[in-house]
């Protein structure tokens, strides 16, 4: 087997099947860590020893305000893999996810972005699927596993009325395509990531950050991938944890959410949002609403649908969105 790098790609070619070349483009692992302990640690240590081979590879770890001092430990890692760059960037406050991958995108050097969570496990040949799939204008969405149990998501689908997502069971639930791709893998060319303008920062902290992502992906011409075998194993909160967390965060979650929602849905659709949300929570909906408007979102949805060769309709239709609501109903 011979290697050669060409215009920044490595060329492998077995003896005597020089027509089934495959073209290694380098990765960067991008990954937002905040107070993870030693599971960004073990979550770098997977990408490094699942690979398929030694090629260039390059990590970038946001630490968005950890007060923890978890990524203290990846230096002696990244040591091991003398190959191997290991970029670590501080943010002395708390900016949340959409900054944080942003700001790490915007370090990445190489051509392929591999955007996951600091909680996650990279399976042996992580590698292999990406470079076998991945196009120009085409998203994959990794398979997610639940550390604790047999469980897999293979990507999300949205939810109507509330923007929120549920996970898809079924590797084949949408004929291999995935609405949503979800946090834990997100593989994309760097040249579509900024084509299409990163994550939203406008949406703070948690909350409708991949939803978003993948919906402006769809609308702006890309399609999303599922690639069943690249598996990656993530902790998931505890079930006694989850409803302290939305019980915390709702506020912020809602407010996204609605953002979410005034930037893409058709008026008949976002007035039953706007009822949802008036029945969740009807005495914080109205400042809610004030707030979300104050950050000129109906200037931002004006640009938005003018830049989209496609219109959230088409998306529905694709991905049966009102047909389940009302199957569901």
């Amino acid at each position: 087997m011979k290697a050669l790098l060409d215009s920044g790609m490595l060329v492998v070619t077995k003896t005597g099947m020089s027509s089934q070349n495959m073209r290694i483009t380098p990765v960067s692992v991008i990954i937002p860590v905040r107070n993870e302990g030693d599971r960004i640690v073990q979550t770098v240590e997977s990408i490094l020893s699942g690979r398929s081979r030694s090629f260039p590879v390059e990590i970038v770890v946001v630490d968005d305000g950890s007060t923890d001092n978890s990524c203290d430990g990846l230096m002696p890692v990244a040591d091991c893999y003398g190959e191997a760059s290991l970029v670590v960037i501080r943010l002395e406050s708390w900016s949340g996810i959409p900054f944080a991958r942003n700001r790490g995108a915007r370090v990445a050097r190489y051509p392929i972005y591999v955007i996951t969570d600091g909680n996650t496990r990279f399976p042996p040949n992580w590698d292999l699927p990406i470079w076998q799939n991945l196009a120009s204008r085409r998203i994959l969405a990794a398979t997610v596993g639940d550390m604790a149990s047999s469980f897999r998501g293979y990507g999300c689908q949205l939810l109507l009325p509330s923007m929120g997502v549920t996970w898809i069971p079924k590797a084949d639930g949408y004929g291999g395509f995935a609405p949503i791709a979800a946090c834990t893998g997100t593989v994309i060319e760097q040249s579509t990531f900024w084509r299409l303008g990163g994550y939203d920062e406008s949406l703070p902290l948690y909350g409708a950050a991949e939803p978003e992502f993948s919906l402006r992906a769809w609308l702006s011409g890309c399609e999303i991938r599922t690639v069943p075998e690249l598996l990656i194993s993530h902790r998931f909160r505890p079930r006694s944890d989850v409803g302290s967390f939305l019980q915390d965060n709702s506020a912020v979650l809602h407010r996204n959410y609605l953002r979410f929602a005034c930037c893409y849905l058709p008026k008949e659709l976002l007035v039953q949002t706007y009822d949802y949300y008036a029945t969740l929570a009807p005495a914080a909906l109205a400042s809610w609403l004030a707030e979300v408007a104050s950050n000129g979102i109906w200037n931002h949805r004006a640009r938005l649908h003018q830049s989209f060769s496609r219109d959230f309709r088409w998306f529905a239709d694709k991905f049966s969105l009102l047909k389940e609501r009302c199957d569901g109903d």
